[in-house]
């Protein structure tokens, strides 16, 4: 028997609300996004990479049950983040989807 994941953000209030911020200032540099199954991909400047990365590394610390891909060719970066089912409303709230 396999045990359901736990969706839920270990941010407060404030932190989560600068975290949300983050991501929406990151990601107003996107070329496009365009939905994939439980997710979404950005395609972005591969000068974003290093800045992706790195708050893609502190949100994996909070919502564990987020499964981000990064993925550099053509010189961009295509970005994917992909949770349950379950946190589709997290996915949209956060990302902008």
């Amino acid at each position: 028997m396999s045990e359901e994941q736990i969706i839920a953000c270990a941010l407060g209030g404030d932190e989560q609300a600068d975290r949300t911020e983050q991501w929406r200032r990151l990601l107003t540099t996107a070329i496009r996004s365009e939905p994939v199954r439980e997710g979404i991909r950005f395609v972005l400047p591969v000068e974003m990479s290093g800045q992706i990365a790195t708050l893609a590394v502190a949100e994996q610390r909070c919502c564990p049950f987020f499964d981000f891909t990064l993925r550099l060719a053509d010189g961009r970066l295509a970005f994917e983040v992909r949770a349950p089912a379950q946190a589709a409303t997290l996915v949209a709230d956060l990302f902008g989807t």
